[in-house]
């Protein structure tokens, strides 16, 4: 909980997620889920569905908030194909031998 200068207490946002998933789908998709990255993305949709702060999901992860609210976005605007880790598709620049 926050102060402001007259001393009111104010309460963190939370950040609205889209039920595209159900609470207990996002926990299977997180179980579930080999990859690292995606895995993770999961974990922090499912905590913020489940009611979690930005500030509480952060602290789980290890992820900075403005990381959060990036997947939370994308989250809200694709699906769960917001929360693919498109850089396996990217095999790089070529190798100079």
């Amino acid at each position: 909980m926050l102060r402001n200068a007259n001393a009111i207490a104010i309460m963190p946002r939370r950040l609205s997620i889209q039920e595209q998933l159900s609470v207990d789908q996002l926990e299977s998709k997180y179980r579930a889920t080999c990859d690292p990255i995606e895995r993770t993305r999961y974990q922090i949709i499912w905590l913020l569905a489940g009611g979690k702060t930005t500030k509480e999901v952060s602290s789980v992860t290890g992820y900075c908030l403005e990381a959060i609210r990036q997947i939370a976005r994308r989250y809200n605007q694709q699906g769960k194909e917001g929360l693919v880790d498109r850089r396996h598709q990217h095999p790089g620049q070529k190798g100079f031998l």
